[in-house]
């Protein structure tokens, strides 16, 4: 007798507003046109007048409800007035000051002369980031400063090993052991946690160099029929393989710390990844450990520019001690943002945010089609927040309410209630329930960023992971207008939450 597996149901975003459905803005809008009408109709108490009344409302009413792609126009007009306003100062194009810069050398003339590292130039977006790095426990751990270092960032490398293999009771472990690290955060000075998957080219060789290395050593290299079929192979399949990375970035409030100082809170962070670390090898995810402040920087250049790779593997292939990047290049040289895409050195990058989740029961699978194989290079992250069950339970009573009166004004007003609402009302009455049974509470979003070398070679992948997202039952919604801002939102910085 087999049990039945357990599912999982993503309920709807929820978007209320001040009034019923209607939002902040969109209220604005619709008295402003409002007050225009009952102006114009004081001034010209005529016809005419009636006539351009009813048009400036109709229009004002327009811009508040009418879509445009999945968007009202007001929702559109403060990302294209921004992105306009960008392009007219020409701050939608980027270029490091750090080879203009130079380098300084010291020590001319003696036997060991010594470079002073470049000052660090990183686009603007990320302007006031800072890698550092401390002593702990014997090794070096690089740390994300930000925010006047009051927000501080440590980067763990994970490598999750046939999650797919696995039967049903061991993936619903995993997702039940994971679901305590999150909720083990809540109430601590963790302020965010996000993993980052992401896809980049293999290496040519890199399947030659395992198969010489795992070989038999009885079986020659060359010669044999086993072995040339298996060269075949990889000369043929090295051209769309992918390597798949696994980083888990956790960051820290020093705000929270009940100490003051970056000593103290760097202390602070260091012990809570260890934790996590700790409960992620609870979880069955292996943690391959901390990244150093060499391994971070490569981090973040290998995302802006995913074909660097090769040349980043060479270097260290030939210098045993070059480990990682300075800090000065982990940012790109160059960068142009457009309507809809992101170029940064040898890459052009399209970022889409993950708009919906599944509605029906999903298994622990149901990002396989995204997360498991693919052809084209891209990252997924995902932010979590973690929030005290105070201010989930004063939320959810507050939107308990809100549908209470929603549903009541529709009730008077005579109009019907559809499946959304009553889905997100239920959804609602489910999160109550959950919170008084004791489970905690995240706040998260979703972004995917598709890199491809040219325009082309991007068009052609994000039509695949579109594809691969429809499977996932994941709505992607591109994020025109601010792709350089997004961009960094799949970095291992746990950015994308207000």
């Amino acid at each position: 007798m087999t049990s039945e597996r357990l599912t999982y149901t993503f309920g709807p975003i929820e978007q209320r507003g001040l009034f019923g459905p209607l939002r902040a803005g969109q209220i604005a809008w619709l008295s402003g046109g409002a007050v225009i009408a009952i102006v114009i109709l004081n001034q010209w108490p005529t016809a005419g007048g009636a006539v351009l009344g009813t048009v400036s409302f109709a229009l004002a009413t327009a811009l508040a409800v009418w879509p445009i792609g999945r968007r009202s126009v007001h929702e559109w007009m403060p990302v294209t007035i921004s992105y306009l306003a960008r392009r007219a100062i020409r701050r939608t194009r980027f270029r490091s000051q750090a080879p203009a810069s130079g380098s300084r050398s010291r020590g001319l003339g003696s036997e060991h002369p010594v470079i002073v590292p470049l000052q660090p130039h990183p686009p603007r977006g990320l302007r006031g980031l800072r890698i550092t790095e401390v002593p702990y426990r014997g090794r070096p751990v690089g740390i994300v400063a930000s925010r006047g270092e009051r927000r501080l960032t440590a980067i763990l490398a994970c490598r999750v090993i046939a999650f797919s293999l696995l039967d049903a009771d061991a993936q619903e472990r995993r997702l039940a052991r994971w679901s305590l690290v999150l909720s083990g955060a809540a109430g601590t000075s963790v302020r965010r946690i996000q993993w980052v998957e992401r896809t980049a080219p293999a290496q040519g060789d890199e399947l030659a160099r395992w198969l010489a290395t795992e070989r038999d050593p009885a079986v020659p290299l060359r010669g044999t029929p086993m072995i040339e079929s298996y060269l075949e192979l990889i000369s043929t399949t090295s051209r769309v393989s992918q390597d798949h990375e696994i980083l888990l970035a956790v960051e820290l409030d020093a705000r929270r710390v009940p100490e003051r100082g970056r000593a103290a809170a760097t202390v602070t962070l260091l012990e809570q990844t260890e934790r996590i670390a700790q409960s992620l090898e609870a979880a069955e995810v292996r943690v391959l450990g901390a990244l150093t402040g060499p391994q971070v920087a490569r981090a973040l250049r290998t995302a802006f520019d995913p074909y660097a790779r090769a040349e980043l593997t060479a270097l260290e292939a030939a210098d045993a001690e070059h480990e990682g990047l300075a800090e000065a290049g982990a940012w790109p040289l160059g960068a142009e943002e457009t309507w809809e895409h992101y170029r940064t050195d040898g890459a052009v990058h399209a970022t889409f945010w993950i708009g919906g989740w599944p509605r029906a029961g999903v298994s622990p699978m149901f990002m396989d089609a995204l997360l498991g194989s693919s052809g084209a290079v891209r990252t997924v992250a995902v932010t979590f927040e973690p929030l005290p069950i105070e201010r989930s339970t004063r939320e959810v009573e507050a939107a308990i309410t809100r549908d209470q009166a929603d549903r009541e004004l529709r009730h008077r007003l005579g109009q019907s209630e559809t499946a959304r609402q009553r889905q997100a009302q239920d959804a609602a009455v489910r999160r109550e329930s959950e919170l008084a049974a004791g489970h905690g509470e995240v706040r998260l979003a979703g972004f995917v960023t598709v890199s491809g070398r040219d325009a082309d070679d991007l068009r052609r992948a994000c039509s695949q992971v579109h594809d691969q997202a429809a499977r996932a039952r994941l709505e992607l919604h591109r994020m025109y207008g601010q792709q350089a801002e997004a961009f960094t939102f799949t970095l291992p910085l746990c950015r994308g939450l207000r």
